[in-house]
């Protein structure tokens, strides 16, 4: 079996000083007196400007501020004489007619103004906190300074504002809240009664119900309600500060009446208008100190936000955000900006994915549009699972709550669906009494979840099974096992189960499609393959675990090594379709999915117990090429190429995510220009992770795709399968501390070069038995709640791969004689070969010493194809990470 070593380089210090940065605030990772990495605070990070945002929609795209508490998305522009607050809700949908990528769906709650007339300011500065989730803007007027601080509170269901004035009694300002987009789809009102504004009205294509109050609380002056020209508005004159609170909603329930309603107008009959629900959220704020808000959002937030940090050495620039990002393509910014940017991802989605709330969808929570980009969909063939991502391994699983209420809500729909396309499929494994499962949808939104679509096979809904698996796999809670993920993935098992059928006696996917793709409504793509595959795998995983016996089991073992989810095309691919041969056969070679990929990342079917596989997934990684310009692409490329392994690649595609698809709020422009789309934003931070910490085969391997650029750093607390929490630090690309929290207990495998030669103790200094796989792996039989710690790590040399092998004759010659490019490094070669389709090498030939050599094997007449490797062995015994592969082709 050919091991990879995993070694990694020795690299010199390459960390950029950046532009003009303050001595005082460079930052790294400092040693805490407990002397746990884990233990270590993060590094500040903000956003900041030293203007407002533009008062338009490009503004709003390329330099408002976006918060949230999953209730509400906020974007906030900072201005002085006018400051705009625009809030999102994602129930307040419309109709989605129309086409493209205007046609309708979520809307804009509201836009909000304060009107402080202040035109002649100094002094400005308006700031992001991520690591208090709190927004800032001060300036200066007439000798004043002004400040606000702004935060979005999950507990308290509220954003909160504080304005305040550097002298007693000059603070003034006029609140405006207004309703965008009314016509005849939209109407509303907003009426100010003393200290509240209430804004509320229908969005007639569902008879959404929406309402949102603004309470004033000044402190000292005057404050005047007014409702003239139909337009509500409180007026504070002469305070000293005053507190703002807004609270919104709809009639929108988490109740399955809402999908299985056919007509639009009648989804939401019966349910209660907002203005209770939304009237006690601000009483109950409201009856609270601004103090006790922000400690209650303070609590909240940094216990997610805190669980992880990620530290490049790098010090915070001393220009604003805007210029940073503009700077960073031609190479002139710290890695500040890659630290800010992980760490963006994050926040994000503990803005957008809260419990009891809808989850981010294609925007996250944020739109300003009538018609927004792709309706503000749902969509499951990458997006809802970028989305979603980080909240496994950036260490947040709770974050995946508001998918578990989503689903649950739209599912019953989904089973009726599965009987009519197993009836439609596949008549004869139809169960009559509707125990049919349920089939997964294409795009969905909070109204409404469509049929099948050409444009995806059926295996999104075991992608969305999957994320069910990895929630619990991360977090090892049974009761999360046992009560949201297992029925998901039987579910899904079954429909799955009954809709395959027999070909040539293999088990398909019948119609199927690879997403986006221009062949549709084909047999058996590898998307589809792939996901059965990884469900049924887990299903039956998860039901060992809990003890199961459910009636399908014995049918899902059966079917499980029938569901063929790899094939090797003749150009050492994996393949997209089953009749593709060779790379460019078939679709679009550079596409911006790379759904054949799936089983690579963010599945765990393609591993490092699966090297050729491996392989073969590098090369159509490779021949995917670097082309898409498209956000969501890049980033998922990010951890694919992580997956096998190469940092370089990996890194090269978060600097071109960066570089061209970042705007100066650091949402992702999606493909070159302000369309926004925050999948990338998510999925830049899963991809990060992938270079910083692997666990797919369920062994914990920290730092596996280290790009030299990265030479030095820590990071604390991201999350691995089992339950391990690690944290890692290292210097010259070689790692000087690992640090692994066991927060369930259970066999800790883990992987780093030379790892049995080190230093393993306990936090509290005792000593640790492990068992040895090679160099390379250790496994400790981990108590829960002790953290494992490693250090004296023996750095690794690695040994450098051959290259170029070929055929001395034709590819199908008998014997094969090849040839390769040697290795400096080499005392002898293995020569490796990997059969058809075969996940793993077998050993052919060892201790050759030459770089020519002619292989023989009864078998060879008896061999469509099958992939040859040559790798290099150093005196050492040490094998090479790489080799060089050819593909022979029977003649």
């Amino acid at each position: 079996m050919f091991v990879r070593n995993l070694m990694i380089t020795a690299l010199a210090a390459t960390i950029w000083a950046g532009l003009g940065l303050h001595p005082a605030s460079k930052a790294s990772a400092v040693e805490p007196s407990s002397g746990l990495i884990a233990d270590g605070a993060g590094k500040a990070l903000r956003m900041w400007y030293s203007e407002p945002a533009p008062d338009s929609d490009a503004g709003w795209v390329n330099r408002s501020i976006p918060m949230g508490n999953g209730y509400m998305g906020i974007n906030v522009f900072g201005g002085t004489g006018t400051e705009r607050i625009q809030i999102t809700e994602n129930s307040l949908y419309d109709s989605e007619e129309g086409s493209g990528l205007r046609r309708g769906g979520l809307n804009n709650f509201a836009e909000v103004y304060l009107d402080f007339g202040h035109d002649n300011t100094s002094d400005y500065e308006r700031e992001l906190s991520l690591n208090e989730g709190v927004s800032r803007v001060k300036y200066t007027q007439a000798g004043v300074e002004y400040s606000r601080e702004y935060f979005t509170s999950y507990p308290d269901k509220v954003m909160a504002i504080r304005l305040n004035a550097s002298k007693p009694g000059t603070l003034s300002f006029t609140l405006r809240p207004t309703i965008p987009f009314m016509d005849k789809g939209k109407s509303g009102s907003v009426v100010a009664t003393e200290d509240t504004i209430t804004l509320a009205g229908v969005m007639n294509h569902y008879n959404v119900k929406f309402e949102g109050q603004f309470k004033v609380i000044p402190t000292g002056g005057t404050m005047t309600a007014d409702n003239s020209n139909s337009q509500g508005t409180i007026t504070v004159a002469d305070a000293d500060s005053a507190v703002i609170l807004i609270a919104v909603g709809t009639n929108y329930p988490f109740d399955s009446q809402v999908f299985l309603t056919t007509k639009a107008a009648d989804k939401l009959a019966g349910f209660p208008g907002p203005h209770a629900k939304v009237s006690g959220y601000l009483a109950a704020a409201a009856a609270k100190s601004y103090e006790e808000l922000l400690a209650n959002h303070h609590a909240d937030y940094t216990e997610l936000y805190d669980r992880v940090s990620f530290d490049l050495g790098a010090a915070e620039p001393a220009i604003p955000t805007n210029k940073l990002v503009d700077a960073y393509p031609a190479g002139g910014s710290s890695r500040y900006l890659e630290e800010l940017a992980f760490q963006f991802g994050r926040y994000l989605l503990i803005c957008s994915s809260r419990e009891g709330t809808l989850p981010p969808h294609l925007q996250g929570i944020w739109n300003v549009y009538k018609r927004p980009p792709w309706a503000a969909q749902y969509l499951h063939d990458t997006n809802v699972q970028m989305a979603l991502a980080p909240a496994f391994s950036a260490n947040m699983p709770e974050l995946f709550e508001s998918y578990v209420g989503y689903f649950n809500t739209f599912v019953p729909r989904q089973r009726l669906y599965a009987t009519q396309y197993i009836k439609q499929y596949n008549p004869a494994q139809l169960d009559a009494s509707g125990d049919n499962g349920w089939s997964g949808p294409f795009w969905s939104n909070p109204y409404n979840v469509p049929g099948k679509t050409r444009v995806a096979g059926f295996g999104t809904g075991a992608w969305i099974a999957q994320m069910f698996w990895d929630y619990y796999d991360y977090t090892r809670d049974e009761s999360v096992l046992a009560d949201k993920a297992y029925p998901v993935m039987y579910g899904q098992a079954n429909f799955v189960s009954r809709f395959v059928k027999d070909v040539d006696g293999v088990l398909l996917a019948d119609p199927s499609s690879s997403p986006e793709q221009k062949l549709r409504d084909t047999v058996g793509t590898t998307f589809d393959q792939q996901m059965f595959y990884e469900n049924h795998h887990n299903t039956l995983t998860a039901a060992e675990i809990l003890g199961r016996s459910d009636r399908r089991l014995a049918t899902f073992k059966t079917q499980l090594p029938l569901l063929d989810p790899i094939q090797i095309g003749k150009s050492g691919q994996i393949k997209e379709f089953r009749q593709e041969q060779y790379y460019d056969d078939i679709g679009d070679p550079a596409h911006r999915h790379a759904s054949m990929l799936l089983g690579l990342y963010p599945g765990q079917l393609i591993n490092d117990t699966t090297p050729a596989w491996l392989d073969a997934a590098k090369v159509s990684l490779t021949k995917r090429t670097n082309k898409t310009k498209i956000g969501w692409a890049r980033a998922e490329r990010i951890a694919m190429w992580a997956r096998v392994h190469d940092g370089a690649e990996a890194y090269s595609y978060y600097k071109a995510l960066l570089g061209g698809n970042y705007m100066h709020n650091l949402f992702n422009d999606h493909r070159g220009g302000q369309l926004f789309q925050a999948d990338a934003n998510y999925g830049a931070t899963a991809g990060v992770v992938e270079m910083l910490l692997q666990s797919q085969d369920h062994v914990v391997a920290p730092l596996t795709a280290i790009p030299a650029a990265w030479s030095e750093g820590s990071y604390r607390g991201l999350l691995a399968r089992g339950n391990f929490e690690v944290s890692a630090q290292w210097a010259g690309g070689h790692a000087s501390r690992l640090e692994v929290l066991s927060k369930s207990g259970g066999a800790l495998d883990l992987r780093y070069p030379n790892i049995a030669q080190a230093v393993i103790k306990t936090s509290d200094g005792q000593k640790v038995d492990f068992v040895a796989k090679g160099s390379d792996q250790v496994r400790i039989e981990s108590s829960q709640g002790k953290t494992y710690v490693v250090t004296d790590i023996p750095v690794g040399i690695p040994v450098a791969a051959p290259s170029n092998l070929k055929f001395n004759k034709g590819g199908g010659s008998d014997p094969i004689e090849l040839s390769w490019t040697g290795s400096p490094d080499a005392a002898s070669y293995n020569l490796y070969r990997a059969v058809g389709n075969a996940p793993d090498y077998e050993l052919v030939a060892s201790d050759i010493t030459d770089t020519d050599f002619v292989y023989q094997a009864p078998d060879l007449k008896q061999i469509d194809q099958m992939t040859l490797k040559v790798t290099a062995v150093r005196s050492d015994e040490r094998e090479s990470d790489e080799g060089a592969t050819v593909i022979w082709l029977l003649p």
